[in-house]
């Protein structure tokens, strides 16, 4: 039997515990202080065991080989809440960010080693998608050529969390203890699922900025630290030693318009796919830009999502396949560190105006 243990009883702890109930024979507990939360948790899953304290909950019974414990606080509580899971003998599935900056991943990443247990990251909710296989394949088969550039843009002109999105979790706004804005909240998921399609053995990145808006309704008692807008220039090295340029905007504060596009553009064509939710009809789209008489046509084949869980319950769905042996989109230690350390050098050229090459 196969015990998922959340720390935490809120609302992202309800999608990890659906996740559970996918899962063949699962027991289910959760400790969260509070005690609304747990009575909101108890009336939701009424199989479950509730405890206050995560302490007490990992000491319930011995960690068994394949038993989890899913992190599901805010992030200046990851670090803490890992380093005990992992000393209880427990897998751990940390929601994203793992940690507020590298020193903290790094920690969580040690701790594991020193446990012999694995880590999952939260930050794998959108990979493994058809579309994201289907531009895989068309890369693989370099039907575009050598590539040009890739290019991810993602800018809502408003929708900063602590604000105008769940305002009231003020904690958002906060550097201390939410490590920072929304870079660290959404490059976790763009870059995971980038990195995902086109496995680069290193990242440079070249410049980069951060900043934010005055909103006209920003708090006044509760000032913004954290950036609601990133840029960066980064070139990837790929398998093949080829060196692909990435622009990367993510923005959930801006004054100006709302842009989506995710594409990579080749000498002989290019493409674009639909990675984020919502999917219409649950079928995804590629869409591939070819020359036809000196002229470009777009031409767009839907996907069908087919039997796949919520994107909610792909990370601890994902590590129990990991922690069995199975093909998993859950990532190794290794990737794990390597997509955190991209984000951590995009903060540092921002402060430092200096290049930074990460090596996989």
């Amino acid at each position: 039997m196969t015990r998922i243990l959340i720390i935490g009883a809120g609302a992202i702890a309800h999608h990890h515990a659906n996740a559970a109930r996918l899962i063949p024979g699962a027991q289910i507990l959760s400790a969260d202080p509070s005690e609304a939360a747990r009575a909101k948790f108890a009336e939701a899953f009424p199989e479950a065991r509730l405890f206050e304290a995560p302490e007490a909950m990992l000491a319930e019974a011995p960690a068994g080989q394949a038993d989890i414990v899913v992190v599901a606080v805010p992030p200046w509580l990851h670090a803490p809440m890992a380093g005990l899971a992992l000393a209880a003998g427990f897998h751990i599935l940390c929601e994203k960010p793992l940690g507020r900056d590298l020193a903290e991943v790094d920690a969580i990443l040690a701790a594991a080693a020193r446990a012999g247990r694995m880590v999952g990251d939260c930050a794998v909710r959108f990979n493994g998608q058809p579309a994201a296989a289907r531009v895989r394949e068309i890369l693989a088969a370099q039907e575009l050529g050598r590539l040009n550039l890739a290019r991810m843009i993602n800018r809502t002109p408003r929708m900063r969390p602590g604000i105008e999105y769940q305002p009231v979790s003020r904690w958002f706004l906060d550097r201390e203890k939410a490590g920072g804005g929304v870079l660290l909240d959404w490059a976790v998921y763009d870059l995971g699922m980038l990195f995902d399609v086109l496995r680069p053995v290193s990242v440079t990145v070249k410049s980069a900025w951060i900043g934010g808006v005055e909103g006209r309704d920003d708090p006044p008692e509760f000032p913004v630290e954290v950036e609601s807008h990133a840029a960066a220039m980064l070139e990837l090295t790929l398998p093949d030693g080829a060196r692909l340029p990435l622009l990367y905007e993510r923005a959930n504060g801006v004054n100006g318009p709302a842009l989506y596009e995710l594409s990579v553009e080749g000498t002989k064509g290019g493409l674009s796919w639909q990675w984020l939710p919502p999917y219409g009809d649950e079928q995804t789209k590629v869409t591939r830009y070819v020359d036809l008489g000196g002229k470009v046509e777009a031409e767009v084949e839907t996907l069908p999502m087919g039997e796949h869980p919520h994107f909610h319950h792909a990370p601890l769905l994902g590590l129990v396949r990991r922690i069995a042996g199975q093909d998993s989109v859950s990532l190794d230690e290794v990737g794990i560190r390597f997509n955190f350390a991209t984000i951590a050098a995009i903060y540092q050229v921002a402060e430092t105006g200096q290049s930074v090459t990460v090596n996989r």
